[in-house]
């Protein structure tokens, strides 16, 4: 059958499909007739009345007479006012045909399909895909339309299989030729699925603020804002495959791309001990001797991890420091270094009586800043530090403390 239908009558034969889709009858569960309606209010909010347009109405009841002489429903009148449109349960087929709609269960076992098409690739969308494979089969809406998840599920399983590093924009050119759209569109909702179906917990632990969460969930899978680089000074060699080795000082900081540190093969410490710094200016400005000092450049995910691991594993006997910012995420980091790595740092230059000495340059502590000091101390983790920030409500940046040392060193 050739039919058009306007806007107004696909609206009709779709709100009559939808009941007849969520009925007993569909579902062969129901052993009488049932009958499928609506009010003409749902289509035409107005309809009957006082106010209404009369030139609207009889254009709506046109419309909705065009499908009854086609035999796609019926219509119940009180004298001339339509009451109730019900569908002819003989026109159903055509009714989809029409509308160029499949019907529920051809629909949700495209679905199912689909989600199972993911099953076992990685363990993040293995649990996703199984959630909505679940929802569909009791009958219930999965979370993204097919057309949106398809995409999205796509982009997922590049992210989670990435190699190689690769920052956000190069990532959103390669996928969508647009070096912003990752970004706008789907940085959040990748994000969304890697922290509900991911086992994240730790990692993320004590982190409130969205954007952070998004850079350490993307980090783990060397997907970053911008370049990193790992810097370093101390006395060391630095050998990397297919050239001559490289002596660094004390007085000769270096620093190397995450891609070129991959052709690294070994790095001897000279010095006994081993520095991280949190932030940038404190690791310029340390120069305490016999330590050999690492500033990771960002969050510290996989492959800076490995890289220490490394670094620990060729200079056996060497004691690990972090020397990071007073406030619960400087002492966080130490935990999750240490949980990731195996390595034994201890904090340095973060005691409680450096907070006491320090506490002048310090400023208050924000709302996310006390949550994180709570999961320390419910994990009874620095509970000196932790109390002392808490009652004096006081966090310091590390810039100061760094300052202060090299001062007292040029004496």
């Amino acid at each position: 059958m050739k039919f058009n239908p306007d806007m107004i009558q696909r609206k009709v034969l779709s709100e009559l499909l939808d009941r007849y889709e969520n009925s007993k009858t569909y579902k062969k569960e129901n052993r009488r007739h049932q009958t499928f309606s609506i009010f003409p209010d749902i289509i035409m909010r107005e309809y009957d009345a006082d106010f209404t347009d009369v030139e609207k109405v009889h254009l709506f009841e046109a419309e909705l007479d065009e499908l009854a002489n086609k035999e796609f429903i019926r219509l119940e009148r009180e004298g001339t006012v339509i009451k109730r449109i019900l569908l002819n349960p003989e026109s159903i087929e055509a009714c989809y045909q029409i509308l160029g709609r499949k019907d529920k269960n051809t629909w949700i076992q495209e679905q199912i399909l689909f989600y199972e098409s993911y099953m076992g690739k990685f363990p993040v969308l293995t649990r996703f895909c199984a959630e909505q494979i679940h929802l569909l089969s009791s009958g219930h809406k999965p979370e993204y339309q097919l057309e949106e998840v398809r995409e999205l599920l796509s982009l997922c399983a590049f992210i989670l299989g990435n190699q190689q590093e690769l920052l956000e924009r190069e990532l959103s050119i390669v996928w969508f030729s647009d070096s912003k759209l990752f970004e706008k569109k789907f940085r959040s909702r990748v994000c969304r699925i890697l922290q509900k179906y991911g086992d994240y917990e730790e990692l993320l632990d004590g982190v409130d603020d969205k954007r952070e969460k998004e850079q350490i969930l993307l980090g783990e899978y060397g997907i970053s804002s911008n370049p990193s680089y790992l810097y370093m000074k101390g006395a060391a060699t630095l050998t990397f495959r297919g050239l001559p080795p490289v002596e660094v000082s004390l007085n000769t900081p270096v620093a190397y791309s995450s891609e070129s540190l991959e052709g690294l093969e070994r790095i001897d410490i000279h010095d006994s001990q081993v520095m991280t710094i949190e932030n940038l200016t404190s690791f310029n400005r340390m120069k305490e001797k016999d330590y050999f000092y690492l500033f990771l450049s960002g969050y510290h995910n996989t492959a800076k991890q490995r890289l220490l691991i490394r670094i620990a594993e060729q200079n056996r006997g060497i004691h690990w420091f972090h020397f990071g910012d007073f406030d619960p995420d400087g002492f966080l980091i130490i935990e999750h270094l240490k949980k990731k790595t195996g390595i034994p740092f201890q904090p340095i230059h973060m005691s409680l009586e450096e907070l006491i000495k320090y506490r002048k340059y310090g400023k208050g502590m924000e709302e996310n800043d006390r949550k994180k000091a709570g999961t320390m101390l419910e994990k009874g983790k620095y509970l000196e530090e932790m109390r002392f920030m808490l009652e004096e409500d006081c966090k310091i940046e590390q810039e100061i403390v760094s300052w202060t040392l090299e001062n007292e060193r040029k004496g």
